[in-house]
C-alpha cells in the first residue's frame, strides 16, 4: 500500500519537439515537490505512437501519471440525449486507451451542471437512473482497456451522497469502478463542525474502493460567521467553500489515519489552488502524515 501526494502539474506533459520546455518544467516541479507521481486533467489527442513516447518519457524520468480528471469533456456520460452520451462516452474511451499506455492510476468521471442550475433534475430519481445506466456503458470499456475509473462526487450533482456512492457501486458491481472521494464536496452546513463523523462515515462506506483522495479543505462563512462577508439584512445564510489544506477544519488527522489503514495504493491530489498554496497544503498534509505516523511518498 502506498499514498501517493499527486499534484496537478500535468498539464506539462506535452509531446513533440514544441512540448520540450514543458517536459522539463514538469520534471523541475516535480522535484521542487519531491513526488513522482502527478495528477492530470485530460490527456492531449495524441497518437497511440505519441502516448507510447509519453510513457517512455515518463519511465526514462521515473515519474507515473496518478489521476486523470476529464470530468468536463466526459458530463454528459449517462445523459438521456443519446447523441451527448454516446459523444461524451467516445471521449472518454479515447482517455482510457490512453491512460493504458501510459500506465495511470485511474481515471474520474463525475458530473457538475449540465441539468441545468438550478433544477430539481440534479437530483431526481430519472436523473440518476439515467447516470447509473452510463456508467455501465463506461465499465464496460474500462474492463476492455484493463483501467480503472473513479467516480467523483458533487453534492448539486447526481452522485451528491454517500449513499448514491453506495447504490452506484452495488448496481455496477465491477472491480474496476472505484471512488475518487472529496470530502469537502459532500460537506453541508449541518455536518460542518461534526466533520470527522463525515470523514468516518466515507471510510467505513466507500474506504476499500477509494482510488484517488481529492485533499481540500472546508470553510464556513455569511451570516456573521467566520468574520467574512456578511450577508444582507442580518439574514443567517451559511457558505461552505473549499480552502488550502491546513486553513479550515477538515479532520485531516483521522482523515490520513483512515487512508494509512487501507490496503490499495491511493493517489492525494491538492486540487483548485495557485503553485504555491499546493505546495503548502502538500505540505501540511506530509506533516499531519508524520504526527499520525503515515507515510506519504
Amino acid at each position: 500500500m502506498a499514498l501517493l501526494m499527486s499534484p496537478p502539474i500535468g498539464d506539462h506533459l506535452q509531446m513533440g519537439p514544441t512540448g520540450s520546455t514543458d517536459r522539463a518544467f514538469l520534471i523541475q516541479k516535480a522535484q521542487e515537490m519531491k513526488v513522482t507521481t502527478f495528477s492530470i486533467k485530460a490527456f492531449p489527442n495524441w497518437s497511440d505512437v505519441e502516448a507510447q513516447e509519453a510513457r517512455s518519457f515518463l519511465d526514462d524520468n521515473g515519474l507515473n501519471v496518478g489521476e486523470l480528471a476529464p470530468f468536463y469533456i466526459g458530463r454528459n456520460l449517462g445523459s438521456p440525449d443519446k447523441a451527448l452520451h454516446q459523444e461524451a462516452l467516445e471521449v472518454l474511451r479515447r482517455q482510457l486507451q490512453v491512460g493504458a499506455i501510459v500506465g495511470a492510476h485511474c481515471i474520474g468521471f463525475g458530473w457538475g451542471k449540465e441539468t441545468g442550475w438550478p433544477s430539481p433534475e440534479i437530483w431526481s430519481e430519472r436523473t440518476w437512473e439515467s447516470r447509473v445506466e452510463g456508467v455501465i456503458d463506461l465499465v464496460k470499456i474500462a474492463e476492455e482497456e484493463g483501467v480503472d475509473v473513479a467516480a467523483h462526487p458533487l453534492y448539486y450533482s447526481p452522485l451528491g451522497s454517500i449513499e448514491r456512492y453506495i447504490d452506484l457501486l452495488d448496481r455496477v458491481a465491477s472491480p474496476r469502478l472505484k471512488v475518487l472521494i472529496d470530502i469537502m464536496n459532500l460537506t453541508t452546513a449541518d455536518m460542518y463542525f461534526s466533520n470527522t463523523v463525515l470523514v468516518n462515515k466515507v471510510f467505513d462506506k466507500l474506504g476499500l474502493y477509494i482510488a484517488s483522495f481529492h485533499a481540500k479543505d472546508v470553510k464556513i462563512s455569511g451570516g456573521g460567521i467566520g468574520g467574512e462577508a456578511r450577508s444582507e439584512k442580518g439574514n443567517p445564510i451559511a457558505h461552505i467553500d473549499e480552502a488550502v489544506p491546513g486553513t479550515g477544519i477538515m479532520d485531516y488527522h483521522t482523515a490520513l489515519i483512515r487512508l494509512g489503514e487501507l490496503p490499495q495504493n491511493i493517489t492525494i491530489h491538492v486540487e483548485h489552488f495557485d503553485y504555491e498554496d499546493t505546495i503548502a497544503g502538500q505540505q501540511y498534509i506530509r506533516s499531519i502524515g508524520r504526527e499520525v505516523g503515515v507515510q506519504l511518498l
